[in-house]
Order: structure tokens, then sequence, then C-alpha cells
């Protein structure tokens, strides 16, 4: 394993910036979308060259040795228009035979200028479970139509703020029909809460120096200017790339974190945003499973021989298939509530749980199902014991979830679509259909391109079928947070800072949808665009 050290960098000019860099392939959207008369004033930075050279960081550029400078062309182009869509390859090739990027920095019209009015107000605060659905304080339902927001679990600040300012990050998610934001972050962050490195806030000069909570509370009041609500998710005890049985994150605890620690954090948590406007509830522990022994990364690894002997070795229960039958590592997975007592999940979240409402009594908790947030039939005869106003359980659903190989929507859809629905319901789907609490989808996903192959595309059209017409259809639909907000990968574990990221609603330059039909297949779940809002 190679630990390389985080590059540097800094900011250069007061208020937000926005930026955006594109290699070959791909394309750049300016956007100014702060009322409808704003447009792009001007574009102080447009580069054309080396990708490997120099530097992009937002304000403080450096040119690549090969590059050309393209700044009249752009603002020839773009100065005066609200959207400018720009390719690489629409520039002069200087630097042939090398991998080449686009680097633009523009400004808007709007900018210094007062707040414009949000896309849609928050609901009545604060939220409640009411039988199998959430309400506002007014008894109204509220369908949660959401998006997660990435990127603090990785590197303690969400994406996006080294490019965007956060304001304009925050009015497109809203202006973009979504009402809420996933908010992933990780225990450490919480319990350290360390100064950001400068270069992850490029773009927001005013959050240079600041600690990792700072930030957050200004991403929180961001999101709630512009009517979207934040539902805060413990993703990863540690900071990194979420999810597997070997990143030692499958538990509650692990060598570095207690379950003490654990619930600390999230008191830590409560206390500080269970109060603040726009934050509607907490989600305990992003998808329970297995942890096995062995080395994750440079700074995480495990050893689970105490745990594994625990439980009583290969021999524990293991309804759920977590144990990887493939290899001969030793791993330990929690049981509902029987078995060790330090591997019971029902009694460590309730114990979380009671953290929060101790700090908040009005929000909600979420409890995901484990085995990765699939399986909740466990709370069918023994339910976490929280009050129900609180709870909210949680559910992830994806196209490799679960087995589908008998599922023919091909040549059967209507066929196939039972046995999907008849799948759910079984796992978790129940505890909507018999009013119980409601269920919250807080992961579901899939690539810009899901619709070319039959497998991603018939369990989305199921997934999509039981979403609408499942046990909710005559209250609107379930509720749901897609995965993900960002099209570039955060970092981490098996991930490339800066990459494509194939499952991510918006482009690279943070400012619009990277993919009309993928987008348009959130808007048919219930994402409701704001009228006339720029595409």
């Amino acid at each position: 394993l190679r630990c390389a050290a985080a590059p540097v960098g800094g900011t250069a000019a007061a208020g937000g910036l926005r930026c955006c860099s594109a290699p070959e392939g791909h394309s750049l959207v300016l956007l100014c979308a702060r009322g409808s008369d704003d447009a792009i004033a001007a574009v102080p930075y447009a580069v054309y060259g080396n990708a490997s050279q120099g530097s992009g960081l937002c304000g403080s550029e450096v040119d690549p040795e090969c590059s050309v400078v393209v700044q009249d062309a752009v603002t020839s182009k773009c100065a005066g228009r609200q959207r400018c869509d720009l390719k690489p390859e629409d520039f002069e090739d200087i630097c042939v035979g090398t991998v080449k990027e686009l680097r633009v920095r523009w400004t808007c019209k709007s900018d210094g200028g007062p707040a414009q009015e949000a896309a849609r107000a928050l609901p009545k605060l604060p939220l409640r479970a009411s039988g199998n659905i959430i309400v506002d304080a007014e008894d109204q339902r509220v369908r949660l139509v959401g998006v997660t927001w990435g990127g603090a679990h990785i590197l303690g600040v969400p994406g996006g703020l080294e490019v965007s300012p956060v304001r304009d990050i925050a009015a497109t998610i809203g202006r973009l029909g979504f009402n809420v934001v996933r908010f992933t972050f990780s225990a450490a962050d919480v319990l350290r809460n360390p100064v950001v490195s400068d270069y992850l806030v490029a773009a927001n000069p005013a959050f240079k120096g600041l600690r990792v909570l700072d930030i957050w509370d200004e991403v929180v009041a961001a999101l709630a200017a512009e009517g979207v609500m934040t539902w805060m998710d413990n993703h990863m005890l540690d900071s990194d790339w979420c999810c597997g049985g070997g990143d030692c994150n499958g538990l509650w605890f692990n060598e570095r974190y207690s379950p003490d620690d654990w619930v600390e954090m999230w008191r830590i948590v409560a206390r500080r945003y269970g109060h603040r406007t726009g934050v509607v509830g907490f989600g305990l522990k992003n998808e329970p499973r297995q942890v096995c022994t062995g080395k994750w990364s440079c700074n995480i690894s495990c050893n689970v021989s105490s745990l594994h002997k625990l439980q009583g070795g290969d021999s524990a229960p293991d309804p759920y298939d977590q144990h990887p039958s493939k290899d001969d590592k030793e791993c330990a997975w929690a049981q509902w509530s029987e078995g060790p007592e330090l591997l019971r999940y029902r009694p460590a979240v309730e114990r979380a749980g009671l953290a929060i409402l101790n700090e908040s009594s009005s929000s909600l908790v979420g409890v995901s199902g484990l085995s990765y947030s699939t399986h909740l039939e466990a709370a069918a005869d023994d339910p976490v014991r929280l009050p129900a106003a609180n709870l909210v359980y949680e559910a992830h659903d994806y196209s490799w979830s679960q087995d589908l190989s008998g599922f023919d929507w091909k040549h059967d859809p209507a066929g196939a679509a039972a046995k999907f629905a008849e799948q759910l319901d079984k796992q978790w789907g129940f505890l909507l259909r018999n009013g119980s609490a409601p269920v919250l989808v807080s992961e579901f996903g899939m690539d810009h391109e899901w619709y070319k192959g039959t497998g991603t595309r018939g369990w989305f059209e199921m997934f999509k079928g039981y979403l609408l017409d499942g046990p909710l259809k005559d209250r609107g639909g379930l509720d749901w947070m897609y995965w993900q907000l960002t099209s570039v990968q955060a970092g981490g574990t098996g991930r490339s800072r800066g990459a494509d990221e194939a499952f991510g609603v918006l482009n690279r330059c943070w400012t619009a949808p990277a993919a009309e039909r993928h987008f348009a297949a959130l808007v048919d779940l219930g994402a409701a665009p704001r009228a006339g809002a720029p595409a």
C-alpha cells in the first residue's frame, strides 16, 4: 500500500468562486441561475492544456507548461448568457499526444447581490412518524424526496466546495426538486473536529481555517435557506469510502472507536444539529454488515479474531449470508437481538437513539436493516424500542442487492414485478403494509446508462413500480434518497479523486444534471424541478 500526502493549495479571492475543469470527452456547463435575469458576467480564467501540468486549484490556478489561454474565446461565447456549454475539443490542440483538459473560472451577474427567494419553503417542522408515513407539525404528509451529498465521510466536508460556492450547490439541489439532503459523515471527524485543508474549500474562501463542524454548520444553513432539509447519516466510523466486509466499519465499533465513542459521537451531533433549522433526522448506522480480519488501507485495519470466537466462529447464526464463504477470513457480524451482547444490534441502536432524543426530543431517528440495510425481518416480532413518533426504519436497494436471476423482466414484466414486490415485502415492506412505521429508502442508484442493459433497467422498472405503486400507492409513494449527487469521485480507498462517478446526478461543474435521461428517471420517482428553472 502506498500512502500519498494530500495536495496543498490556497484560495485567492474573497467571496464564492466558480471553477470547472474537464478532460477531453467531457463537457463543461457554466451556469448562473440566481434568478431569471442572472447571467455569466466575466471569465477571469480559461486555459486549455496538458492535464498533468500546472494546477487547477480554484482561484489559485497555475497554467500547464503546454497550454493555450482561451479566455477571450470563452468570454465571447459565454458572457451575457445564463448557461454556456463548452467542450475541450472545441479549442486548438497545441499539446499533441497528451491528455488535455479545459479549466475555466467564471463570475455571475448576481454575485454580491441579495439572496434570491428559495425554490420552496421548508415544511412546518418538526417532522414526526405517523403510522407508515412522515408528517409535519400540522399532520400533513411530507414525502422525503432526496439525494445524498457525499464526501464528508471521506474528506471531512462534502464534495464540490472546492469548485462552487455552497449557496450555489444548495440552490441547485432545491432547483432540481429535491427536498432533503442525506449528509454522510464519519465518527472520526465528529470526535476530532480537525481544521479543514484549504484546497477542499477553495471556492469558498470564507471557510478557510474553519474546522469540520463549522463548515457543516454553513452547509446545513445554506440548504435550509433553499428550503432543503438535512438528514445526518453516520456513514463510517473511520473516514474513508464505504462499503465492504473488509473496510473494518461494518459494526458500530471497531479497534479505534468503542461503542461508547459511537454514542458520544451521536450526543455531539444531536446537541449541535438537533435544534438547527432544517435538520430533521439522524441515520444511526449506514449499512450494518460483516467485519473481517485484514488491512483495508494505510490507516485502517482490523483483527476480529476475538469477535469471531465470541460469536461462536463460523457456526454463528447467519440468516443473511454475511460471511464471505469464498475465503477463509475470520469474520464477525451483528445479530438483531440475540447472541453475544456486544454484537446485538437492536439494543445498540436503541442506546444511540435515546442519546439523540435526550438532546433533541423531536428529531427523527433512522434505523437501517442488517446486511447492507436490506433486512428488517426481525423488526416484525422484535421492533426497535424507540418512541413511535421518532422512529423511521431505513432500507437500501440496488440491482445487486438481491438475486434477480429468476426475475424475467424482459419477457414477463408483470410476473417479475410481482415477485420483486413479494421479496421486498418480506424484507422490509411489511412494515409499511401493516402500518408499523415509515421505511425510508435512504439509498438506491444506477449509472448514467442504466437503460441500456436489461439487468439494471429491469431492476429499476421493478423498483420504480414498488416505490410508486407498492405499499404507499394511495399516499403518494415511498420516501427516498438517491445515491448520489456528485459525478466526480471524492477519493477514498479504491477510488480516484476527480475521476468520473457514474451514479452521480450533477455534472463535473456542479451546475446541472450530468445525463438527461438519468435525471428524468428521478423525476419519474417524484423529484419536482422548479418550473422554468434552467436545465
